[in-house]
Protein backbone atom coordinates (compact mmCIF):
# COMPACT_ATOMS: atom_id res chain seq x y z
CA UNK A 1 0.00 0.00 0.00
CA UNK A 2 2.97 2.32 0.55
CA UNK A 3 3.55 2.44 -3.20
CA UNK A 4 0.05 3.82 -3.65
CA UNK A 5 0.31 6.48 -0.97
CA UNK A 6 0.17 10.05 -2.23
CA UNK A 7 2.80 12.29 -0.70
CA UNK A 8 1.97 14.66 2.11
CA UNK A 9 5.14 16.70 2.57
CA UNK A 10 6.14 19.08 5.35
CA UNK A 11 8.31 22.08 4.66
CA UNK A 12 9.09 24.53 7.46
CA UNK A 13 6.06 23.34 9.41
CA UNK A 14 3.57 23.93 6.60
CA UNK A 15 1.44 21.09 5.29
CA UNK A 16 1.39 20.89 1.49
CA UNK A 17 0.05 18.34 -0.93
CA UNK A 18 2.06 16.44 -3.55
CA UNK A 19 2.47 18.22 -6.85
CA UNK A 20 -0.18 16.76 -9.08
CA UNK A 21 -2.19 19.28 -11.07
CA UNK A 22 -5.94 19.16 -10.42
CA UNK A 23 -8.40 18.66 -13.27
CA UNK A 24 -12.14 18.77 -13.68
CA UNK A 25 -13.99 15.92 -12.02
CA UNK A 26 -15.27 13.03 -14.08
CA UNK A 27 -18.82 11.82 -13.55
CA UNK A 28 -19.74 8.83 -11.46
CA UNK A 29 -20.02 6.01 -13.97
CA UNK A 30 -23.21 4.11 -14.76
CA UNK A 31 -23.74 0.81 -16.53
CA UNK A 32 -26.52 0.71 -19.11
CA UNK A 33 -28.87 -2.10 -20.12
CA UNK A 34 -32.23 -2.55 -21.83
CA UNK A 35 -34.97 -3.53 -19.37
CA UNK A 36 -37.97 -3.37 -21.72
CA UNK A 37 -38.32 -3.65 -25.46
CA UNK A 38 -36.03 -4.58 -28.32
CA UNK A 39 -33.89 -1.80 -29.73
CA UNK A 40 -35.16 -0.42 -33.02
CA UNK A 41 -38.00 -2.98 -33.13
CA UNK A 42 -41.24 -0.99 -32.77
CA UNK A 43 -44.64 -2.55 -32.15
CA UNK A 44 -47.07 -3.74 -29.53
CA UNK A 45 -46.28 -7.24 -28.37
CA UNK A 46 -45.24 -9.30 -25.39
CA UNK A 47 -47.70 -8.74 -22.56
CA UNK A 48 -47.36 -11.48 -19.96
CA UNK A 49 -43.82 -12.29 -21.06
CA UNK A 50 -40.34 -11.03 -20.08
CA UNK A 51 -40.14 -7.32 -20.85
CA UNK A 52 -36.86 -7.60 -22.76
CA UNK A 53 -38.61 -9.70 -25.40
CA UNK A 54 -41.55 -7.33 -25.79
CA UNK A 55 -42.10 -4.69 -28.44
CA UNK A 56 -42.74 -1.04 -27.54
CA UNK A 57 -43.68 1.80 -29.84
CA UNK A 58 -42.08 5.16 -29.02
CA UNK A 59 -42.20 5.21 -25.20
CA UNK A 60 -42.08 8.83 -24.02
CA UNK A 61 -42.40 8.93 -20.22
CA UNK A 62 -41.33 6.58 -17.44
CA UNK A 63 -41.86 6.26 -13.68
CA UNK A 64 -40.74 3.86 -10.97
CA UNK A 65 -42.35 2.97 -7.65
CA UNK A 66 -40.86 2.10 -4.27
CA UNK A 67 -40.99 -1.64 -5.07
CA UNK A 68 -38.97 -1.28 -8.25
CA UNK A 69 -41.90 -1.72 -10.63
CA UNK A 70 -41.63 0.71 -13.52
CA UNK A 71 -44.25 2.21 -15.77
CA UNK A 72 -44.09 3.92 -19.14
CA UNK A 73 -46.35 5.53 -21.69
CA UNK A 74 -46.24 3.50 -24.90
CA UNK A 75 -47.06 6.58 -26.91
CA UNK A 76 -47.89 5.32 -30.38
CA UNK A 77 -50.24 2.59 -29.18
CA UNK A 78 -52.02 4.78 -26.58
CA UNK A 79 -51.23 2.60 -23.61
CA UNK A 80 -49.52 2.73 -20.23
CA UNK A 81 -47.53 -0.42 -19.57
CA UNK A 82 -45.70 -1.70 -16.53
CA UNK A 83 -42.90 -4.11 -15.74
CA UNK A 84 -43.19 -5.98 -12.45
CA UNK A 85 -39.93 -6.00 -10.53
CA UNK A 86 -40.38 -9.46 -9.02
CA UNK A 87 -40.92 -11.21 -12.36
CA UNK A 88 -39.51 -8.90 -15.03
CA UNK A 89 -42.70 -9.41 -17.02
CA UNK A 90 -44.56 -6.72 -18.90
CA UNK A 91 -48.29 -5.98 -18.87
CA UNK A 92 -50.70 -3.23 -19.87
CA UNK A 93 -51.93 -1.08 -16.99
CA UNK A 94 -54.17 1.32 -18.90
CA UNK A 95 -55.32 1.89 -22.46
CA UNK A 96 -57.07 -0.18 -25.10
CA UNK A 97 -55.32 1.40 -28.08
CA UNK A 98 -57.96 4.04 -28.66
CA UNK A 99 -57.23 7.73 -28.12
CA UNK A 100 -60.87 8.50 -27.34
CA UNK A 101 -61.66 9.18 -23.70
CA UNK A 102 -63.56 6.26 -22.20
CA UNK A 103 -63.61 3.65 -19.48
CA UNK A 104 -63.84 5.45 -16.15
CA UNK A 105 -64.73 3.23 -13.19
CA UNK A 106 -63.75 0.12 -15.09
CA UNK A 107 -60.56 -1.79 -15.70
CA UNK A 108 -57.72 0.42 -16.85
CA UNK A 109 -57.02 -1.96 -19.71
CA UNK A 110 -60.44 -1.17 -21.18
CA UNK A 111 -60.06 2.60 -21.04
CA UNK A 112 -59.16 4.97 -23.83
CA UNK A 113 -56.18 7.25 -23.14
CA UNK A 114 -54.36 9.67 -25.40
CA UNK A 115 -50.88 11.16 -25.56
CA UNK A 116 -49.83 10.30 -22.00
CA UNK A 117 -47.08 12.78 -21.02
CA UNK A 118 -46.88 12.25 -17.30
CA UNK A 119 -46.77 9.24 -14.96
CA UNK A 120 -46.16 8.93 -11.23
CA UNK A 121 -46.80 6.15 -8.72
CA UNK A 122 -47.50 6.46 -5.00
CA UNK A 123 -46.53 4.16 -2.15
CA UNK A 124 -49.97 2.53 -2.06
CA UNK A 125 -49.79 1.14 -5.58
CA UNK A 126 -51.84 3.85 -7.26
CA UNK A 127 -50.60 5.23 -10.56
CA UNK A 128 -51.49 8.70 -11.87
CA UNK A 129 -51.23 9.58 -15.55
CA UNK A 130 -51.64 12.72 -17.60
CA UNK A 131 -54.21 11.85 -20.24
CA UNK A 132 -52.80 14.83 -22.06
CA UNK A 133 -54.90 15.19 -25.19
CA UNK A 134 -58.03 14.46 -23.16
CA UNK A 135 -57.08 17.24 -20.68
CA UNK A 136 -57.46 15.00 -17.68
CA UNK A 137 -55.42 13.42 -14.92
CA UNK A 138 -56.46 9.84 -14.35
CA UNK A 139 -55.78 7.42 -11.56
CA UNK A 140 -55.37 3.66 -11.79
CA UNK A 141 -55.73 2.23 -8.31
CA UNK A 142 -53.98 -0.81 -6.90
CA UNK A 143 -56.85 -3.01 -8.14
CA UNK A 144 -56.50 -1.74 -11.71
CA UNK A 145 -59.61 0.45 -11.74
CA UNK A 146 -59.30 3.75 -13.62
CA UNK A 147 -61.01 7.02 -12.67
CA UNK A 148 -60.64 10.70 -13.48
CA UNK A 149 -58.63 12.45 -10.76
CA UNK A 150 -58.60 15.97 -12.23
CA UNK A 151 -60.02 17.81 -15.21
CA UNK A 152 -63.48 17.85 -16.75
CA UNK A 153 -62.18 17.08 -20.24
CA UNK A 154 -62.53 20.57 -21.68
CA UNK A 155 -59.44 22.63 -22.44
CA UNK A 156 -59.08 25.83 -20.48
CA UNK A 157 -58.20 27.26 -17.11
CA UNK A 158 -60.73 27.19 -14.31
CA UNK A 159 -61.63 25.57 -11.02
CA UNK A 160 -59.04 26.71 -8.49
CA UNK A 161 -60.21 26.26 -4.92
CA UNK A 162 -62.72 23.57 -5.81
CA UNK A 163 -62.73 19.87 -6.60
CA UNK A 164 -60.04 18.99 -9.13
CA UNK A 165 -62.46 16.83 -11.11
CA UNK A 166 -64.45 19.97 -12.00
CA UNK A 167 -61.40 22.01 -13.03
CA UNK A 168 -60.23 22.77 -16.53
CA UNK A 169 -56.73 21.78 -17.66
CA UNK A 170 -54.97 22.34 -20.95
CA UNK A 171 -52.61 19.63 -22.11
CA UNK A 172 -51.44 18.50 -18.66
CA UNK A 173 -47.95 17.02 -18.88
CA UNK A 174 -45.47 16.07 -16.14
CA UNK A 175 -46.62 14.87 -12.72
CA UNK A 176 -44.98 14.64 -9.29
CA UNK A 177 -46.03 13.65 -5.79
CA UNK A 178 -44.73 15.08 -2.54
CA UNK A 179 -44.29 13.14 0.70
CA UNK A 180 -47.81 14.06 1.81
CA UNK A 181 -49.39 12.67 -1.35
CA UNK A 182 -50.19 16.02 -2.96
CA UNK A 183 -50.06 15.81 -6.74
CA UNK A 184 -48.35 18.51 -8.81
CA UNK A 185 -49.28 18.96 -12.47
CA UNK A 186 -47.36 20.75 -15.20
CA UNK A 187 -50.38 22.40 -16.85
CA UNK A 188 -48.54 22.91 -20.12
CA UNK A 189 -51.17 24.80 -22.12
CA UNK A 190 -52.01 27.13 -19.23
CA UNK A 191 -48.36 27.91 -18.37
CA UNK A 192 -49.00 27.07 -14.74
CA UNK A 193 -48.21 24.38 -12.20
CA UNK A 194 -51.20 23.18 -10.25
CA UNK A 195 -51.52 21.22 -7.06
CA UNK A 196 -54.19 18.70 -6.15
CA UNK A 197 -54.42 18.27 -2.39
CA UNK A 198 -54.25 14.73 -1.09
CA UNK A 199 -56.81 15.69 1.53
CA UNK A 200 -60.04 16.89 -0.04
CA UNK A 201 -58.93 16.76 -3.66
CA UNK A 202 -59.16 20.49 -4.31
CA UNK A 203 -56.97 22.11 -6.96
CA UNK A 204 -54.90 25.30 -6.68
CA UNK A 205 -52.24 27.06 -8.73
CA UNK A 206 -48.79 27.13 -7.11
CA UNK A 207 -46.71 28.63 -9.92
CA UNK A 208 -47.52 30.78 -12.93
CA UNK A 209 -50.23 33.31 -13.62
CA UNK A 210 -51.51 31.75 -16.82
CA UNK A 211 -49.61 34.30 -18.89
CA UNK A 212 -46.71 32.90 -20.91
CA UNK A 213 -43.48 34.50 -19.69
CA UNK A 214 -40.34 34.19 -17.59
CA UNK A 215 -40.67 36.82 -14.89
CA UNK A 216 -40.85 36.75 -11.13
CA UNK A 217 -37.59 35.23 -9.90
CA UNK A 218 -37.01 36.08 -6.25
CA UNK A 219 -40.69 36.48 -5.51
CA UNK A 220 -43.77 34.38 -4.99
CA UNK A 221 -44.14 31.61 -7.56
CA UNK A 222 -47.87 32.24 -7.79
CA UNK A 223 -47.13 35.73 -9.17
CA UNK A 224 -44.36 34.62 -11.51
CA UNK A 225 -44.80 33.76 -15.16
CA UNK A 226 -43.63 30.50 -16.73
CA UNK A 227 -43.80 29.21 -20.27
CA UNK A 228 -45.30 25.84 -21.17
CA UNK A 229 -44.04 23.77 -18.22
CA UNK A 230 -43.37 20.24 -19.42
CA UNK A 231 -42.28 18.46 -16.24
CA UNK A 232 -42.23 18.80 -12.47
CA UNK A 233 -40.39 17.11 -9.61
CA UNK A 234 -40.50 17.40 -5.81
CA UNK A 235 -37.58 16.62 -3.50
CA UNK A 236 -37.71 15.16 0.00
CA UNK A 237 -37.62 18.64 1.54
CA UNK A 238 -40.71 19.69 -0.40
CA UNK A 239 -39.00 21.94 -2.95
CA UNK A 240 -40.70 21.97 -6.34
CA UNK A 241 -38.76 21.91 -9.63
CA UNK A 242 -40.35 23.10 -12.86
CA UNK A 243 -39.15 22.42 -16.39
CA UNK A 244 -39.93 25.81 -17.92
CA UNK A 245 -39.64 24.46 -21.44
CA UNK A 246 -40.48 27.61 -23.39
CA UNK A 247 -37.74 29.45 -21.52
CA UNK A 248 -35.24 26.57 -21.70
CA UNK A 249 -34.77 26.56 -17.95
CA UNK A 250 -35.36 24.78 -14.67
CA UNK A 251 -36.95 26.82 -11.93
CA UNK A 252 -37.13 25.94 -8.27
CA UNK A 253 -39.93 26.83 -5.88
CA UNK A 254 -38.71 26.59 -2.30
CA UNK A 255 -40.93 25.67 0.60
CA UNK A 256 -41.56 29.36 1.35
CA UNK A 257 -43.25 29.66 -2.04
CA UNK A 258 -40.56 31.74 -3.74
CA UNK A 259 -39.24 30.91 -7.20
CA UNK A 260 -35.82 31.20 -8.82
CA UNK A 261 -34.04 29.89 -11.91
CA UNK A 262 -31.36 27.25 -11.25
CA UNK A 263 -30.41 26.23 -14.80
CA UNK A 264 -30.79 27.68 -18.27
CA UNK A 265 -30.10 26.54 -21.80
CA UNK A 266 -32.03 23.24 -21.86
CA UNK A 267 -35.48 22.50 -23.24
CA UNK A 268 -36.41 19.77 -20.79
CA UNK A 269 -38.92 17.07 -21.61
CA UNK A 270 -38.81 15.03 -18.41
CA UNK A 271 -37.03 15.17 -15.06
CA UNK A 272 -36.74 13.38 -11.73
CA UNK A 273 -35.12 14.18 -8.39
CA UNK A 274 -33.62 11.63 -5.99
CA UNK A 275 -33.36 11.59 -2.19
CA UNK A 276 -29.93 13.24 -2.30
CA UNK A 277 -31.27 16.19 -4.29
CA UNK A 278 -29.72 15.17 -7.61
CA UNK A 279 -31.89 16.21 -10.54
CA UNK A 280 -31.95 14.03 -13.67
CA UNK A 281 -33.36 15.24 -16.96
CA UNK A 282 -33.49 14.73 -20.70
CA UNK A 283 -33.86 17.56 -23.17
CA UNK A 284 -35.03 17.74 -26.74
CA UNK A 285 -31.75 18.85 -28.27
CA UNK A 286 -29.12 16.33 -27.18
CA UNK A 287 -29.40 12.51 -27.00
CA UNK A 288 -27.90 12.28 -23.52
CA UNK A 289 -29.03 11.89 -19.91
CA UNK A 290 -28.13 14.78 -17.62
CA UNK A 291 -27.54 14.93 -13.87
CA UNK A 292 -27.63 18.25 -12.01
CA UNK A 293 -25.98 18.02 -8.60
CA UNK A 294 -27.12 20.07 -5.59
CA UNK A 295 -23.81 21.96 -5.93
CA UNK A 296 -24.87 23.18 -9.38
CA UNK A 297 -22.46 20.96 -11.31
CA UNK A 298 -24.00 19.49 -14.46
CA UNK A 299 -22.89 16.06 -15.67
CA UNK A 300 -23.65 13.74 -18.56
CA UNK A 301 -24.27 10.26 -17.17
CA UNK A 302 -25.54 8.58 -20.33
CA UNK A 303 -24.98 9.00 -24.05
CA UNK A 304 -22.14 10.11 -26.28
CA UNK A 305 -23.95 13.12 -27.70
CA UNK A 306 -24.53 11.33 -31.02
CA UNK A 307 -27.90 9.78 -31.76
CA UNK A 308 -28.00 6.04 -32.30
CA UNK A 309 -28.33 2.77 -30.46
CA UNK A 310 -26.04 0.25 -28.84
CA UNK A 311 -23.62 0.14 -25.95
CA UNK A 312 -25.71 -1.95 -23.60
CA UNK A 313 -23.73 -3.87 -21.02
CA UNK A 314 -21.08 -1.17 -20.86
CA UNK A 315 -20.55 2.29 -19.44
CA UNK A 316 -23.56 4.50 -20.15
CA UNK A 317 -21.49 7.42 -21.45
CA UNK A 318 -20.24 5.15 -24.24
CA UNK A 319 -23.77 4.15 -25.26
CA UNK A 320 -25.95 5.93 -27.79
CA UNK A 321 -29.50 7.11 -27.23
CA UNK A 322 -32.01 8.39 -29.75
CA UNK A 323 -34.38 11.13 -28.63
CA UNK A 324 -34.67 10.07 -24.97
CA UNK A 325 -37.88 11.67 -23.72
CA UNK A 326 -38.48 10.27 -20.25
CA UNK A 327 -36.44 9.80 -17.09
CA UNK A 328 -37.09 8.50 -13.57
CA UNK A 329 -34.87 7.67 -10.60
CA UNK A 330 -35.26 5.29 -7.68
CA UNK A 331 -34.00 5.18 -4.10
CA UNK A 332 -30.99 3.05 -5.06
CA UNK A 333 -29.68 5.68 -7.49
CA UNK A 334 -30.81 3.81 -10.60
CA UNK A 335 -32.04 5.90 -13.51
CA UNK A 336 -34.69 4.68 -15.97
CA UNK A 337 -34.76 6.26 -19.43
CA UNK A 338 -37.45 6.14 -22.09
CA UNK A 339 -35.19 5.89 -25.16
CA UNK A 340 -37.99 6.93 -27.45
CA UNK A 341 -36.76 6.47 -31.00
CA UNK A 342 -35.07 3.19 -30.07
CA UNK A 343 -38.40 2.00 -28.61
CA UNK A 344 -36.84 0.69 -25.40
CA UNK A 345 -36.61 1.49 -21.72
CA UNK A 346 -33.02 1.52 -20.52
CA UNK A 347 -31.63 1.32 -17.02
CA UNK A 348 -28.57 3.22 -15.81
CA UNK A 349 -27.09 1.65 -12.68
CA UNK A 350 -24.31 3.38 -10.70
CA UNK A 351 -21.04 1.46 -10.77
CA UNK A 352 -20.53 0.38 -7.13
CA UNK A 353 -17.76 2.09 -5.23
CA UNK A 354 -16.50 1.63 -1.70
CA UNK A 355 -13.87 2.47 0.90
CA UNK A 356 -11.20 -0.21 1.14
CA UNK A 357 -8.84 1.01 3.85
CA UNK A 358 -8.06 3.98 6.08
CA UNK A 359 -4.44 4.48 7.15
CA UNK A 360 -2.55 7.03 9.19
CA UNK A 361 -1.21 9.44 6.56
CA UNK A 362 2.07 9.78 8.44
CA UNK A 363 2.89 6.15 9.22
CA UNK A 364 0.89 4.29 6.58
CA UNK A 365 -0.38 2.03 9.35
CA UNK A 366 -3.96 0.78 9.19
CA UNK A 367 -5.19 0.88 12.76
CA UNK A 368 -7.73 2.68 14.95
CA UNK A 369 -8.94 6.06 13.71
CA UNK A 370 -8.55 9.02 16.08
CA UNK A 371 -10.21 12.45 16.14
CA UNK A 372 -8.14 15.01 14.25
CA UNK A 373 -5.99 12.33 12.63
CA UNK A 374 -4.75 13.01 9.11
CA UNK A 375 -5.60 9.86 7.20
CA UNK A 376 -5.30 8.37 3.75
CA UNK A 377 -8.50 6.79 2.43
CA UNK A 378 -8.19 4.07 -0.20
CA UNK A 379 -11.08 2.86 -2.33
CA UNK A 380 -12.49 2.26 -5.77
CA UNK A 381 -13.89 5.12 -7.85
CA UNK A 382 -14.07 7.40 -4.80
CA UNK A 383 -13.10 10.55 -6.71
CA UNK A 384 -11.96 12.03 -10.02
CA UNK A 385 -9.41 10.31 -12.23
CA UNK A 386 -6.91 13.11 -11.65
CA UNK A 387 -6.01 14.23 -8.14
CA UNK A 388 -7.60 17.48 -6.97
CA UNK A 389 -5.97 19.43 -4.14
CA UNK A 390 -7.47 21.18 -1.16
CA UNK A 391 -8.76 24.74 -1.19
CA UNK A 392 -8.82 27.22 1.68
CA UNK A 393 -11.78 29.53 2.25
CA UNK A 394 -12.44 31.71 5.28
CA UNK A 395 -9.41 30.33 7.06
CA UNK A 396 -10.33 26.68 6.74
CA UNK A 397 -9.91 23.68 4.46
CA UNK A 398 -13.28 22.67 3.04
CA UNK A 399 -15.03 19.32 3.31
CA UNK A 400 -15.90 19.05 -0.38
CA UNK A 401 -13.60 18.69 -3.40
CA UNK A 402 -14.52 17.93 -7.01
CA UNK A 403 -18.06 17.07 -5.86
CA UNK A 404 -16.66 14.49 -3.46
CA UNK A 405 -16.96 14.16 0.32
CA UNK A 406 -15.75 11.68 2.93
CA UNK A 407 -17.83 11.01 6.03
CA UNK A 408 -16.80 9.65 9.42
CA UNK A 409 -19.86 8.65 11.43
CA UNK A 410 -21.84 10.92 9.14
CA UNK A 411 -19.61 13.97 9.71
CA UNK A 412 -17.95 15.41 6.58
CA UNK A 413 -14.16 15.55 6.88
CA UNK A 414 -11.84 18.33 5.68
CA UNK A 415 -10.26 17.09 2.44
CA UNK A 416 -6.58 17.56 1.61
CA UNK A 417 -6.89 15.89 -1.78
CA UNK A 418 -9.21 13.55 -3.62
CA UNK A 419 -8.76 11.12 -6.50
CA UNK A 420 -10.28 7.92 -7.84
CA UNK A 421 -8.25 5.47 -5.78
CA UNK A 422 -6.87 7.43 -2.84
CA UNK A 423 -7.78 10.57 -0.93
CA UNK A 424 -6.54 12.33 2.20
CA UNK A 425 -8.71 13.80 4.93
CA UNK A 426 -8.63 15.01 8.51
CA UNK A 427 -10.85 12.90 10.76
CA UNK A 428 -13.53 15.13 12.33
CA UNK A 429 -13.12 15.84 16.03
CA UNK A 430 -16.78 14.96 16.42
CA UNK A 431 -15.99 11.22 16.48
CA UNK A 432 -14.37 11.62 19.93
CA UNK A 433 -15.58 8.94 22.32
CA UNK A 434 -16.55 6.47 19.61
CA UNK A 435 -15.11 2.95 19.63
CA UNK A 436 -15.82 2.46 15.95
CA UNK A 437 -16.31 4.72 12.97
CA UNK A 438 -18.40 4.28 9.83
CA UNK A 439 -16.61 5.66 6.78
CA UNK A 440 -18.35 6.40 3.50
CA UNK A 441 -17.69 8.49 0.42
CA UNK A 442 -20.07 10.64 -1.58
CA UNK A 443 -18.98 11.38 -5.13
CA UNK A 444 -20.96 13.09 -7.87
CA UNK A 445 -24.16 12.67 -5.89
CA UNK A 446 -23.78 8.94 -5.22
CA UNK A 447 -22.84 7.47 -1.86
CA UNK A 448 -20.66 4.43 -1.29
CA UNK A 449 -21.39 1.59 1.04
CA UNK A 450 -20.28 2.09 4.65
CA UNK A 451 -17.07 0.48 5.89
CA UNK A 452 -16.53 0.28 9.65
CA UNK A 453 -13.15 0.75 11.33
CA UNK A 454 -12.08 0.78 14.99
CA UNK A 455 -11.69 4.17 16.67
CA UNK A 456 -9.51 5.30 19.57
CA UNK A 457 -8.67 8.54 21.40
CA UNK A 458 -5.17 8.59 19.86
CA UNK A 459 -3.40 6.81 16.98
CA UNK A 460 -0.02 8.51 16.53
CA UNK A 461 2.12 8.35 13.42
CA UNK A 462 5.29 10.28 12.56
CA UNK A 463 5.58 12.02 9.19
CA UNK A 464 8.69 11.05 7.23
CA UNK A 465 10.56 12.94 4.55
CA UNK A 466 9.72 10.54 1.73
CA UNK A 467 6.20 9.69 2.97
CA UNK A 468 7.00 5.98 3.28
CA UNK A 469 6.49 5.98 7.04
CA UNK A 470 10.09 4.98 7.75
CA UNK A 471 13.57 6.47 7.56
CA UNK A 472 14.33 10.18 7.82
CA UNK A 473 11.65 12.06 9.73
CA UNK A 474 10.01 15.14 8.24
CA UNK A 475 11.60 17.38 10.84
CA UNK A 476 12.77 20.96 11.21
CA UNK A 477 15.85 21.94 13.20
CA UNK A 478 15.75 24.76 15.72
CA UNK A 479 17.48 27.07 13.23
CA UNK A 480 14.72 26.52 10.66
CA UNK A 481 16.62 24.14 8.39
CA UNK A 482 15.21 20.79 7.36
CA UNK A 483 16.74 17.95 9.33
CA UNK A 484 18.75 15.65 7.05
CA UNK A 485 22.25 14.21 6.83
CA UNK A 486 23.61 17.42 5.34
CA UNK A 487 21.98 19.62 8.02
CA UNK A 488 21.81 17.60 11.26
CA UNK A 489 20.65 18.83 14.64
CA UNK A 490 23.26 19.19 17.36
CA UNK A 491 23.15 17.19 20.60
CA UNK A 492 21.40 19.46 23.07
CA UNK A 493 19.73 21.34 20.24
CA UNK A 494 16.02 21.52 19.48
CA UNK A 495 14.10 19.82 16.71
CA UNK A 496 10.44 19.79 15.64
CA UNK A 497 8.76 16.54 14.68
CA UNK A 498 5.34 16.36 13.03
CA UNK A 499 2.76 13.72 13.83
CA UNK A 500 -0.79 12.73 13.02
CA UNK A 501 -3.27 11.12 15.40
CA UNK A 502 -2.45 12.87 18.70
CA UNK A 503 -6.15 13.27 19.48
CA UNK A 504 -8.09 16.15 20.96
CA UNK A 505 -6.52 19.44 22.00
CA UNK A 506 -7.23 22.25 24.41
CA UNK A 507 -8.89 24.43 23.31
CA UNK A 508 -10.78 21.83 21.32
CA UNK A 509 -9.76 21.39 17.72
CA UNK A 510 -11.93 22.84 14.96
CA UNK A 511 -12.36 20.76 11.80
CA UNK A 512 -10.35 22.12 8.89
CA UNK A 513 -9.17 25.29 10.61
CA UNK A 514 -5.86 26.79 9.49
CA UNK A 515 -4.09 27.92 12.66
CA UNK A 516 -2.31 31.23 12.18
CA UNK A 517 -2.12 33.00 15.54
CA UNK A 518 -1.07 32.18 19.10
CA UNK A 519 -2.04 30.81 21.51
CA UNK A 520 -2.10 27.51 19.67
CA UNK A 521 -4.09 24.51 20.94
CA UNK A 522 -2.01 21.91 22.76
CA UNK A 523 -2.46 18.15 22.90
CA UNK A 524 -4.40 16.93 25.94
CA UNK A 525 -2.83 13.47 26.13
CA UNK A 526 0.73 13.13 27.50
CA UNK A 527 3.41 13.03 24.79
CA UNK A 528 6.80 11.36 25.29
CA UNK A 529 9.72 11.21 22.85
CA UNK A 530 12.87 9.11 22.83
CA UNK A 531 15.88 9.87 20.63
CA UNK A 532 18.58 7.24 20.41
CA UNK A 533 16.60 5.27 23.02
CA UNK A 534 17.00 8.09 25.57
CA UNK A 535 14.12 10.23 26.84
CA UNK A 536 13.98 13.70 25.33
CA UNK A 537 12.46 16.76 26.94
CA UNK A 538 9.23 17.77 25.18
CA UNK A 539 8.83 21.54 25.28
CA UNK A 540 5.70 21.74 23.12
CA UNK A 541 3.13 19.37 21.65
CA UNK A 542 0.30 21.07 19.86
CA UNK A 543 -0.98 22.67 16.70
CA UNK A 544 1.43 23.43 13.88
CA UNK A 545 1.37 27.14 13.00
CA UNK A 546 -0.02 27.94 9.52
CA UNK A 547 -1.21 24.36 9.05
CA UNK A 548 -4.48 22.51 9.33
CA UNK A 549 -5.87 21.58 12.73
CA UNK A 550 -4.82 17.96 13.32
CA UNK A 551 -1.21 18.31 12.24
CA UNK A 552 0.69 18.16 15.54
CA UNK A 553 4.10 19.72 16.05
CA UNK A 554 6.29 18.21 18.78
CA UNK A 555 9.28 20.31 19.86
CA UNK A 556 11.97 18.35 21.71
CA UNK A 557 15.53 18.81 22.93
CA UNK A 558 18.01 16.21 21.73
CA UNK A 559 19.31 14.47 24.87
CA UNK A 560 22.98 14.34 25.73
CA UNK A 561 24.69 10.99 25.91
CA UNK A 562 23.35 9.61 22.64
CA UNK A 563 25.46 8.44 19.75
CA UNK A 564 25.34 10.96 16.93
CA UNK A 565 24.83 9.88 13.34
CA UNK A 566 22.81 10.40 10.16
CA UNK A 567 20.06 7.97 11.25
CA UNK A 568 19.39 8.13 14.98
CA UNK A 569 16.13 6.35 15.95
CA UNK A 570 13.29 8.52 17.20
CA UNK A 571 10.03 7.40 18.78
CA UNK A 572 6.91 9.30 19.83
CA UNK A 573 4.37 7.97 22.31
CA UNK A 574 0.98 9.60 22.97
CA UNK A 575 -1.03 8.49 25.99
CA UNK A 576 1.02 5.30 26.09
CA UNK A 577 0.44 4.48 22.41
CA UNK A 578 3.59 4.41 20.28
CA UNK A 579 3.94 5.62 16.72
CA UNK A 580 5.57 3.42 14.09
CA UNK A 581 9.18 2.32 14.57
CA UNK A 582 11.98 2.81 12.04
CA UNK A 583 11.91 6.62 11.95
CA UNK A 584 15.22 8.48 12.30
CA UNK A 585 16.74 11.95 12.52
CA UNK A 586 20.23 13.21 11.72
CA UNK A 587 22.28 14.23 14.80
CA UNK A 588 25.82 15.55 15.14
Amino acid sequence: MNSLRKTISLSFAALTVATLAPSSAQAQQYLVSVVAGQSRVAGFFGDGEPATGAQLYLPVRVAVDSKGNFYFSDYYVNRVRMVTASTGKISTLAGNGSSTFAGDNGAGTGAGVSDVHGIVADSSGNVYISDTSNSRIRKIDSKGVITTYAGDGSRGFAGDGAAATKAKLWFPAGLALDSAGNLFVADYGNSTVRKIAASGGNITTVAGTGVWGSSGDGGAASRATVGAPSAVAVDTAGNLYIADSANNSIRKVTTDGNIRTILTGYSIQSMSVDAAGNLYFVDGATPVVWKLLPTGSLLIIGGTGQAGSGGDGGVATSARFSNPAGVASDAAGNVYVADTDNSVIRLLQPVPFSVGAVTNAASGVQGPVAPGEIVTVFGDKIGPATLTQFTVANGAIGNQLANGRIFFNGIPAPLLYISAGVSAAVVPYGIAGATSVDVSVSYQGNTSSVTTFPAAPVAPGIFTADSTGSGQAAAVNGDGTLNKAATPVRIGGFISLFISGAGQTTPAGTDGRILTAAPFPTVIAPVQVTIGAKPAVVSYAGATPTSVSGLTQVNVQVPVGITAGPAVPVQVTVNGVSAQSGVTIAVQ
